[in-house]
């Protein structure tokens, strides 16, 4: 499990660099997870150098370099894959193709999702609006039309569809009466004013010397989740200070700067912009470019573990987000108690996110990162 967390989370990481390599002043939130789960997806139903493309940039391929207790979960498909490509002397190095059943099983029982079959040629507005509202129901009505009219049309094979709503309430909300309206500096000589929440209260921050930035832990209830704030110290430029610490960010170091080595528990001054990220990420180039490129080709793809039909490909790869930032939240047992308490503290730690900053949120117990972000206008 460590090793397939440890793959998700780079390649969270490449992807961020490789959609924000072309503009460093933009938002950024997106979903590593369900994106690396729905290309893990086509990874099942790919052969030969399809499937090592899609293997080298998700970091499959380190998997079966060091095998764990919760291997790949393309692994066996891929054993099944090395025996065919290794075959007796003599012999050619034919397959054995698996039936569409087989993959559509693989699927269930890794993913546990489905795959829906759309016919694109004969009707491609109605696919298009059963795509859509299947996107705004998954998302509460949040993301609508995620395809517009004319980005389907009757040369359209196979569209990967990913949509991610995220909205969850903080474990210590906070008060609707402390959000004022506040400065944020956008960039040197740039700014605006936003609604900055504030509370006090006990929270888990450090500080990494080595990038002279914050990281503040933000748990929301039951303490499943809890979003982390990396926030370089304000400057006369807050965008250069964010683009170095991008440019040093990995897993490894995610992992170090949040433990208990670099965060403690501390009586902490939050100031949080409220925000709402949307964004849709037409990932056909950016996926090229980090190296999935035979899927996208007519005369090269290979994912007749999908079907046996040589000329299906990767039309279109689509990546939707939206995610809401607010005081909501319930109050967790005790909050009350709590907050009276250290109100009276002779002194506060200060957390004032009124630049830009990156966050992820994370899952505590085996610390996989689902969310990855960057706000640098709230």
């Amino acid at each position: 499990m460590d090793s397939l967390i440890a793959a998700n989370s780079k390649f969270c990481f490449d992807l961020f660099q490789e959609i924000s390599k072309n503009d460093g002043a933009k938002n950024i939130f997106f979903c590593p997870l369900s994106l690396s789960a729905a290309l893990g997806m086509v990874r099942l139903g790919a052969r030969s150098d399809s499937a090592h493309q899609i293997d080298r940039v998700l970091h499959f391929d380190e998997l079966s370099q060091e095998k764990t207790k919760a291997p790949d979960p393309c692994l066996k498909y891929k054993e099944q894959e090395s025996q065919a490509d290794s075959p007796p002397e003599g012999q050619k190095g034919a397959t054995k193709t698996p039936t569409p059943q087989a993959y559509l099983d693989g699927v269930t029982q890794f993913y546990h999702t489905t795959i829906e079959s759309i016919d694109f040629r004969k009707d491609t507005e109605k696919s298009r609006q059963k795509i859509n509202f299947w996107v705004e129901s998954q998302s509460q009505g949040k993301i609508k039309e995620l395809f517009s009219k004319n980005t389907i049309n009757n040369g359209t094979v196979l569209v990967l569809v990913n949509a991610v709503y995220f909205k969850a309430k903080w474990e210590k909300y906070f008060e609707v009466g402390n959000t004022v309206d506040a400065p944020f500096s956008l960039s040197e000589n740039e700014k605006k004013t936003v609604k900055m929440m504030n509370q006090k209260g006990m929270f888990k921050m450090g500080f990494i010397e080595e990038m002279n930035a914050q990281i503040l832990e933000m748990p929301y209830t039951k303490d499943k989740l809890s979003m982390f704030v990396l926030l370089p110290s304000p400057s006369a430029d807050n965008l250069k200070g964010l683009q170095e610490l991008e440019r040093n960010i990995t897993y490894e170091k995610i992992v170090a700067w949040s433990s208990p080595e670099y965060m403690s528990e501390k009586r902490v001054a939050v100031s949080f912009p409220q925000f709402t990220l949307e964004d849709s990420y037409d990932l056909n180039s950016i996926l090229q470019d980090m190296g999935i490129t035979d899927v996208f080709d007519e005369k090269k793809a290979d994912l007749t573990g999908i079907s046996p039909h040589p000329s299906l490909y990767l039309s279109k790869v689509v990546h939707k987000t939206f995610v809401e930032v607010d005081e909501d939240g319930t109050q967790a047992v005790g909050a009350s108690g709590a907050v009276g308490s250290v109100m009276s503290a002779p002194s506060w730690e200060t957390f004032n996110a009124d630049h830009p900053f990156l966050f992820f949120i994370r899952h505590n117990k085996n610390q996989t990162i689902f969310f990855y972000g960057r706000v640098c206008s709230p």
